[in-house]
This record gives structure tokens, C-alpha cells and sequence, in this order.
């Protein structure tokens, strides 16, 4: 005969529910080792990231880089010293010459007048005089000359100094009358211009030929101008009708 033994209704229960609450403590256990495991990973990425641009920028200086170019030196601009308006010359302005003034140049100065007879030195050494003066026909061949009563004359020119003298300037003009009007050389008339030169120690003349009215012969003026700058010699007279 079987004995049957009374049934606990408590044994069942109580083993299911302890069971149940160790596997809910440890997933809670678990999910809060995983929680924690995130975020320390996380925590060691975002670190990471950190520290990996200094790292990254110095592995990218290596010794084969091309090296930055060196800042060129400025120049100090140098000061410019200021001008003191006081200082500046102020340009002077020559008046204009007058219409007058421009017109009428000054004429050249002249020495003492002598006789037509004697002699006069244009400058040490070099002297002229003039030869007997004859009435005669001027005959009008060049531009501008008027032929009619004459008078013709030479002039002499001794050189007493020791080198050659150049007459390529000298000119001689002659004025008659009251006025001094300057007469109108007659080239064609028989006159014959100074030569070139003079030798030292030598004698040169030159024939002139100028229209000189009759009536107005009493006071005539022969001019020597020898050379620019030197006073003309001036020869003084009256001269035959």
C-alpha cells in the first residue's frame, strides 16, 4: 500500500520567483556594466580625438617639408628733411626790353675822333689811317646802292705787332652833314676789301667807295671798326666837292 505524502503547495512557487529575480538582477547588473562600458568608451574616443590634432599636425612636419620662406626686412623709410620756405630763392624776373630798346640796338662806342690826316691805333700794334679822299661818278650796281656823286678813299692798317693780325671783322662806314647820315657803299665803284690778315711788320690797305651828296661834304666821318669789342677809330674831315 502506498503512502501518499501530502503535497507543498509553496515548494513550487517560491523556486520559480527566486529564479526569476536572479536572472532580473543580473541583466540589471549587466545592462549597468554596459552603460558604464559606453561611456568610458566614449569618453576615450572623444580624448582621442582630442589629442589627435596636435599629433596629426606635428607627424605632418617632417624633415623633408619645404620650409616657409623668411620674412623679407622691412626699410625703414628715411625721413626727408623739410625745406624752410624762408630758404627758397625767390626767381627774379628781368623786366621785358621795350619795343624801343629792341629795335635801336646800342651803338658801339667809339674813340676820340682824329683828323682824316693822322693816324689812330685800334689796339696797341695794330694801326690805321686813311688816304686822300677824291670826288668821283659811283655807279650803282648792287641792291639798294643809288649811283650819283662819290667819294673814294683807302685806309691803311700796319701791323707792329709779332703776330699775324685778322681782319675778317673789321667794317668801315662813313656819315657826312650836320646829321651824320650814314652813306651807301658803292661796291662796283672801284673798291677792293681788306685781305684777310696782316702779316707782322706788314702794311695792308682797302679801297672804299661811298655816295656822298656834294652839297653836304663839309663834315664827313670815316669809321674803322677793327674787331667786336674794341672801340672804333674814328677819322674826322671835309672832303673835296
Amino acid at each position: 500500500m502506498s503512502v501518499h505524502h501530502p503535497v507543498d503547495n509553496n515548494a513550487g512557487p517560491t523556486a520559480g520567483g527566486e529564479s526569476t529575480k536572479r536572472r532580473r538582477v543580473w541583466w540589471i547588473v549587466a545592462s549597468a556594466a554596459l552603460a558604464v562600458l559606453v561611456v568610458v568608451l566614449v569618453v576615450a574616443g572623444v580624448a582621442a580625438s582630442n589629442g589627435a590634432g596636435p599629433n596629426l599636425a606635428g607627424a605632418s612636419q617632417s624633415p623633408a617639408s619645404t620650409p616657409r620662406p623668411k620674412a623679407m626686412p622691412t626699410a625703414t623709410p628715411t625721413a626727408v628733411p623739410s625745406r624752410d620756405p624762408s630758404s627758397t630763392a625767390i626767381p627774379t624776373v628781368a623786366p621785358a626790353p621795350t619795343e624801343a630798346a629792341a629795335a635801336e640796338p646800342a651803338p658801339p662806342a667809339a674813340q676820340a675822333p682824329v683828323p682824316l690826316t693822322e693816324s689812330a691805333a685800334a689796339v696797341p700794334g695794330v694801326v690805321f689811317s686813311v688816304g686822300a679822299l677824291s670826288a668821283v661818278d659811283g655807279v650803282a650796281r648792287g641792291p639798294g646802292e643809288v649811283g650819283g656823286p662819290s667819294l673814294r678813299f683807302t685806309v691803311t692798317v700796319r701791323n707792329d705787332t709779332p703776330d699775324t693780325v685778322s681782319l675778317g671783322s673789321t667794317v668801315v662806314n662813313l656819315f657826312f652833314g650836320a646829321e651824320q647820315s650814314p652813306a651807301t657803299e658803292l661796291t662796283a665803284s672801284g673798291g677792293a676789301p681788306f685781305p684777310e690778315s696782316v702779316a707782322p711788320g706788314a702794311t695792308q690797305q682797302g679801297t672804299f667807295v661811298f655816295a656822298v651828296p656834294s652839297d653836304r661834304r663839309d663834315q664827313v666821318s670815316i669809321a674803322v671798326d677793327y674787331s667786336v669789342g674794341v672801340p672804333i677809330v674814328l677819322f674826322e674831315g671835309a672832303a673835296p666837292r
